[in-house]
């Protein structure tokens, strides 16, 4: 029986960050554990070759992110389609946004969220304006859009009308539980880029009424780029914000973290703290309750959807309730040790098996 050829392109992961970037590695991963039989996978680039380059991702010079662009555009546009044609691909999935205009086969592109749309003051206006028109190109032939949650479907939605929307929940193993590990237990928790969404400040002012209405020794990590879209403006308000409260030495920002960094920051953490105003999946979510400990959410209804009753919720950018919820985990002892059970259980549903099934049942 004929395999149906099924064409990856990783392209983008010489530069995507924590969330796509989790994304292609879990897609990779998963298509080659759990795929079918009767499915050929094609990847357009080996990414255990590419993940120690770092040189484009999220880098403060803008001729830099131009000069990727370029390279981009050139790849998706003109070497991709060749390269579909060349292996005979049946199905093309692009991880990305972005899907070439001109492809004889039919294309998968996965859109994580509506941000570009519904934040537009958050990106440049020529570069939000350029990647916004290459998704609406992408998606004029054969194509048809997957999304990581029931939540972003609902936004797509009033911007896509004519298309058909299918959200698939990704799964994310790449963080696991090392009980060799996890001895101090010193510090709060959180992985993200500094973006205005993150809402890290309602954190840091939480963390600083933890620090001023208790004894405890427990300190913050920030761990995540310092810069979106070469903009620095949150992480420079955040120092003003620690240094101005005398925070420093009780608040560590390490800046983009690896795989291995990341598996050791999540293991010797005492708890997650998720501050968010808005996501589109939130893969540190899962992360977390994989590394069993326990995790803060904001009240979102993303955040609601993934986390279920296995996370405890504080009220959007109300950090008096944060601080609240950090006293309530730390001193509840029951509650902590049955919010990493409930997490523990809960993450094993966002497996790659399930997720690489989903897609295997539009082909």
């Amino acid at each position: 029986m004929k395999k149906i050829k099924v064409y990856i392109d990783v392209f983008y992961y010489i530069t995507a960050l924590s969330g796509i970037k989790t994304y292609i590695e879990e897609l990779v991963t998963a298509s080659k554990k759990f795929g079918r039989s009767d499915v050929e996978y094609i990847f357009s680039h080996d990414i255990d070759k590419l993940k120690n380059k770092q040189f484009f991702i999220n880098s403060k010079y803008r001729f830099i992110r131009w000069i990727f662009q370029i390279r981009y555009l050139i790849w998706k546009q003109i070497i991709l389609p060749v390269k579909l044609l060349s292996s005979s691909a049946d199905i093309l999935i692009c991880p990305d946004y972005v899907a070439p205009i001109f492809s004889r086969c039919k294309k998968i592109v996965v859109i994580h969220d509506n941000f570009f749309w519904k934040y537009s003051k958050n990106y440049p206006i020529l570069w939000r304006n350029y990647f916004i028109r290459l998704i609406q190109l992408g998606l004029l032939r054969n194509a048809e859009i997957v999304t990581t949650s029931s939540y972003s479907k609902l936004g797509l939605k009033n911007i896509f009308h004519n298309k058909k929307i299918t959200y698939l929940y990704q799964s994310s193993e790449r963080i696991y539980y090392d009980n060799k590990k996890n001895s101090s237990k010193d510090y709060i928790l959180h992985i993200g880029t500094f973006e205005k969404r993150k809402d890290l400040l309602t954190l840091v002012k939480a963390f600083k009424l933890f620090k001023d209405n208790t004894s405890s020794n427990l300190k913050l990590v920030l761990a995540g780029s310092k810069n979106f879209n070469g903009n620095k403006q949150i992480y420079k308000e955040i120092k003003r914000y620690i240094s101005k409260n005398n925070l420093t030495l009780s608040i560590t920002m390490p800046g983009y973290i690896n795989k291995k960094q990341a598996i050791n920051y999540y293991n010797n953490a005492l708890c997650y703290v998720f501050p968010s105003i808005d996501e589109g999946f939130g893969i540190p979510l899962i992360e977390a309750m994989r590394a069993q400990i326990p995790v803060i959410c904001s009240d979102i209804k993303i955040f609601e959807e993934i986390g279920g009753d296995s996370v405890i919720y504080f009220k959007k950018q109300n950090y008096n309730d944060l601080y609240n919820k950090l006293k309530l985990i730390i001193k509840n002892k029951i509650l902590f040790g049955s919010l990493v059970s409930k997490g523990n259980k809960r993450a094993k549903l966002f497996n790659q098996k399930n997720f690489i099934k989903g897609f295997e049942k539009h082909y």
